[in-house]
């Protein structure tokens, strides 16, 4: 029962949006606290299953989900407080799609079964909508758009390898997929879910919603876009592509996934680099990162026999990187570079992204190390893996510049964002100890971790000397500033085109009224979700008569 009432929780407090402005105040008040409800959860789990109408709702939280449970009781809840303090409460659009992502988030990591996983990951993909147009500029409204059609695309893939899985073995319970008893013959199911889910965690060429979300999102919203939400889509894999074998050899797609993985962390990274935004540089360190899951999770398929062990890794890789991604977007409304205390703050979560000895980081880069070794990738994979933390310093330091920037010593510090550093230090250490892999580190280990930010070190000094500073800069989103360009010459064509089109009868279907579609079809993309929302709720209201 305390599972229902966490994710039914929000929803109402959602609902109570809609009444009068002493009732709202109320909600703006206990919306921090609605991830609390999770607490009983993680503290005594249990499971409920009712029988609805159309599907079978079930709750069953395991241990697979339980490190996500953890870093979205955490950092939701403490990116809610500064919310309330930094947000207007008089948006309640950004509240409603706050609270329904946050109910849809407690659904899937606690769903017991197949089609309540994906109700769950629907609401959040929707409601991250209302988070990211919040400032409803040209530049939030064309950030939600691609967000819009990417996740569009994403669910579409999620949606027909639900329906491929449903339709063959019915609504079926994880825990009856985690036997390995049942499963597809056909493996497109598991393209699907690999494609679908590959775009919500941010995995390169379907990136580019990252980099855009974030610089326009309120703080709170970009902290639980990059340390929570993302997260979503690894769940789905693990919950999901194992009900679907993939046809062919095993190892050769773990290796081609790692290898897209190790693409991902270093390109990333890159892309990062040329960033003038400090917002938009986490966004694409949080590229980086999923790039380092992806090569995590790459290992279910070249070590089939030692996955409690992938899965553990993976648990404590994404609460690591969750945890501190998120403190690291509270800086930005804290004005990280005003003081040196400040600065220190900032500095401790960047250092644990980079794997720095004896952080959180550390533990985590060495428990993905450790299990990638027993896969016998070879020398020049471990070496990029290696690399990948001098990469990842190079970015942080770009970050840490940009932080010291933004200096407004009128600022307060918000209690949210050393409670949640703290959070950082100290709970993934917690999770490594409840696996039994915080042993003291012996002196190979340290320095494995030490030489990589001596390299980065000295790059910044030869950047900083030899080079003076000089700079490539790429635009926000990269891949997609060129789509958009080629879109815009087909529109300029298209007005040409229609500006010397004879005249022709008014049943005639001419370029004009094809550019005037287009038109009024992007204006309706901004109500889309809103009536999307509805639905799920209407649906819902349906399922629980």
């Amino acid at each position: 029962m305390s599972g229902l009432i966490a994710v039914l929780l929000p929803v109402l407090l959602a609902m109570l949006l809609c009444g009068p402005a002493g009732l709202r105040a109320w909600v703006f008040r206990l919306a921090p606290f609605a991830p609390l409800a999770l607490l009983p959860v993680l503290l005594v789990p249990g499971e409920l299953s009712l029988g609805l109408q159309l599907v079978g709702l079930s709750l069953a939280p395991d241990a697979v989900a339980q490190p996500l449970l953890w870093l979205t009781l955490v950092a939701w809840g403490l990116s809610g407080w500064l919310a309330v303090a930094k947000v207007s409460q008089s948006r309640t659009e950004f509240w409603t799609g706050w609270l329904l992502a946050l109910a849809g988030m407690k659904l899937l990591l606690l769903a017991g079964n197949v089609v309540t996983f994906y109700l769950g990951y629907a609401m959040v993909g929707l409601s991250a909508y209302l988070l990211v147009v919040h400032a409803r500029t040209a530049e939030a409204w064309r950030a939600g758009r691609i967000y819009l059609v990417l996740a569009l695309i994403g669910e579409a893939a999620i949606l027909a390898g639900v329906l491929l899985l449903a339709g063959r073995l019915g609504n079926v319970e994880f825990v009856v997929l985690a036997e390995g008893t049942l499963a597809l013959e056909s493996s497109l199911a598991g393209w699907l879910f690999l494609l679908g889910f590959a775009i919500k965690l941010g995995i390169l060429p379907l990136h580019v919603w990252l980099p855009l979300a974030h610089p326009v999102a309120p703080v709170p919203a970009s902290a639980i876009l990059s340390g929570v939400i993302v997260k979503a889509g690894l769940l789905g894999w693990l919950r999901l592509v194992p009900a679907a074998p993939l046809a062919g050899d095993g190892n050769g797609l773990g290796l081609v996934l790692l290898g897209l993985g190790m693409a991902t962390a270093l390109g990333g990274v890159l892309l990062g680099l040329t960033q003038q935004r400090v917002k938009t540089v986490l966004a694409y360190s949080t590229i980086s990162q999923m790039g380092l899951v992806l090569c995590g999770f790459s290992l279910w398929f070249l070590l089939p026999d030692q996955r409690e062990m992938v899965l553990a890794m993976l648990g404590l890789l994404a609460l690591h990187h969750g945890l501190n991604k998120a403190a690291l977007f509270l800086a930005c409304a804290n004005q990280a570079g005003a003081s040196r205390s400040r600065l220190v703050l900032f500095a401790l979560p960047a250092v644990s992204l980079a794997a720095a000895p004896l952080t959180t980081g550390f533990i985590a880069k060495d428990q993905l190390k450790a299990t990638l070794y027993l896969a016998e990738p070879g020398g020049l994979v471990m070496l990029l893996v290696s690399l990948s933390s001098t990469a990842t310093a190079l970015l942080m330091w770009r970050a840490f510049g940009l932080a010291r920037e933004m200096n407004d010593r009128n600022v307060a510090i918000h209690p949210a964002w050393p409670l949640l550093v703290l959070a950082a230090v100290v709970l993934p250490w917690w999770q490594a100890m409840t696996m039994g892999v915080a042993s003291p580190p012996d002196f190979a280990k340290l320095w494995d971790s030490t030489w990589p930010l001596l390299l980065a070190a000295t790059l910044v000094i030869v950047w900083r000397q030899l080079l003076k500073n000089r700079r490539v800069t790429l635009p926000e989103g990269d891949l997609v500033v060129g789509l958009e360009a080629g879109v815009a010459a087909v529109f300029r064509a298209g007005r040409s085109l229609a500006a010397r089109w004879p005249a022709a009868p008014q049943w005639h279907w001419t370029p004009d009224r094809a550019l005037a579609l287009l038109e009024r079809i992007t204006t309706a993309e901004r109500r889309l979700p809103l009536v999307g929302l509805v639905m799920v709720l209407i649906t819902v209201l349906l399922l629980l008569r």
